[in-house]
C-alpha cells in the first residue's frame, strides 16, 4: 500500500505541476486507475488532491480540480461518497469565496454545478445540490452547463470486470496473452480485441484511451 500511495503522490505532483501548460491526461488516467483498482484508498486520494486546491500557484489548483473532477467521473461511488458530503462541499464553497484567483473560483463553480446536475435525483448526495442553491442565493454567477457535464448525469464510468478469458474472442489470458480493460464498457479484452482508441468526454477523458471494437463502433456511429 505504501508503494501505491507513493506512486499516487508522484503522479499527482506531476499532473498538477504549476508549469504544466496542457492537461496531463495520461497521468490523470493512471491516478483514477489506482483508485478503481483498490491500490489507493479513496479517502487518501481525495485528501491528497484537496491539498493541491490550496496551492499558491493558481495553475496547480486548477489542475487539482481537473484531477478531482476526473476521479468523480471515473471512480464512481468510491469518490462520490468522499466528495459529495456537506463538509467537503462547504470547503469548496469557502475556497470559492476566499480565493484571490478568478480561474480557481470559476473552476470550482463549474464543477459544483456539474455535480449538482449529475446528482439532482440522488438523495444520498443532496449536499451538493444544497450548496449550489446556497451559493446562488449568495450571488455566485455560475457558468452555462457544458454538454459533457450534462452527460455525466447519465453516464458514469463502469466498474471494471475481471475474467480469465477475453470478452470478445474468448481467448485464455496468461503470461503471454495480457488482459486489457475497455474504458467505455469496463469489460476485459485481449490486446487485439481492444486495439482501438477513442476520447470519452462523458467520463471527463479528452485523451484517446483504449476501447473495445464494439464500443469504438458505437462511439463513432
Amino acid at each position: 500500500m505504501f508503494r501505491s500511495t507513493y506512486n499516487f503522490d508522484k503522479l499527482l505532483e506531476k499532473a498538477t505541476s504549476g508549469v504544466r501548460v496542457e492537461t496531463d491526461w495520461e497521468r490523470i488516467i493512471q491516478i483514477c486507475d489506482l483508485i478503481r483498482q483498490g491500490d489507493v484508498q479513496p479517502k487518501y486520494a481525495v485528501g491528497a488532491v484537496k491539498k493541491q486546491l490550496y496551492s499558491v500557484n493558481p495553475r496547480s489548483a486548477v489542475l487539482g480540480l481537473v484531477v478531482l473532477d476526473s476521479c468523480m467521473k471515473n471512480c464512481g461511488y468510491l469518490i462520490h461518497d468522499e466528495v459529495g458530503t456537506r463538509p467537503y462541499m462547504e470547503q469548496l464553497r469557502e475556497l470559492a469565496k476566499t480565493t484571490s484567483h478568478d480561474e480557481v473560483k470559476a473552476k470550482i463553480l463549474e464543477l459544483i454545478q456539474a455535480w449538482a446536475y449529475a446528482f439532482r435525483d440522488s438523495p444520498k448526495y443532496r449536499a451538493v445540490q444544497d450548496i449550489l442553491n446556497i451559493m446562488k442565493r449568495e450571488g455566485f454567477n455560475f457558468p452555462t452547463l457544458r454538454e459533457s457535464d450534462a452527460m455525466f448525469s447519465a453516464d458514469t464510468a463502469p466498474a471494471w470486470v475481471d475474467g480469465d478469458v477475453c470478452h470478445g474472442c474468448r481467448i485464455q489470458f496468461g503470461m503471454v496473452q495480457r488482459k486489457h480493460h475497455c474504458r467505455a464498457c469496463g469489460q476485459v479484452f485481449c490486446g487485439q480485441c481492444s486495439s482501438k482508441t477513442a476520447a470519452l468526454p462523458k467520463f471527463g477523458i479528452e485523451k484517446e484511451v483504449r476501447v473495445c471494437e464494439r464500443c469504438f463502433d458505437i462511439i463513432n456511429r
